[in-house]
């Protein structure tokens, strides 16, 4: 229900954004959102506490819209959120809002995994392999794992490529336990 819910919100969002020519500014406004209800107990209590009157809950809200500078549709919208006891699926709507505007912009979004940390030169590499291999513009992350010994692994969108030594050695393993 919740997965429903936060896509629904997305994509009207996503089409409002659109019809204003503002849905980058959307999306970055529904992420800090997101961040704030998910960093924040307190704003997480008081929205949800039917102890807290809903025009006292409206009033921090509003606060809190004002001081992140929100659009004013922004600011209607988490009215709306708050009014319809919708703030818990905020985060999910910031995920699906990501993805929808990926699609709508053509991006691809992808993740690299390297022992070591990469120079910029290796990242610009990566990402214009990922962009030849997709035909999209690449929002490229980075990490870091001293376990993966070397190699790569990369995430693009829900496909995995494990090139790390660490997978090679795991697979050489079990090809000799296999013969014995």
């Amino acid at each position: 229900m919740r997965g429903q819910l936060a896509k629904r919100y997305a994509r009207a969002l996503l089409e409002i954004g659109i019809e204003n020519s503002n849905y980058a500014l959307i999306q970055k406004q529904v992420r800090e959102l997101a961040d704030l209800y998910e960093d924040s107990a307190p704003l997480r209590s008081i929205v949800a506490n039917p102890g807290v009157t809903m025009d006292e809950r409206r009033k921090v809200v509003d606060q809190i819209a004002q001081r992140a500078s929100f659009h004013p549709m922004m600011r209607n919208f988490t009215m709306l959120l708050l009014d319809n006891d919708r703030f818990n699926v905020i985060g999910g709507i910031a995920d699906e809002l990501d993805d929808l505007v990926d699609v709508h912009a053509g991006n691809v979004r992808a993740h690299v995994t390297t022992a070591t940390a990469l120079k910029d030169s290796q990242v610009a590499v990566i990402k214009g392999a990922i962009a030849k291999m997709t035909g999209k513009n690449v929002l490229l992350e980075t990490a870091v794992d001293p376990d993966l010994v070397g190699g790569v692994v990369t995430r693009v969108g829900s496909t995995v490529y494990d090139g790390s030594v660490r997978t090679q050695l795991d697979t050489i393993r079990d090809s000799i336990l296999e013969e014995v």
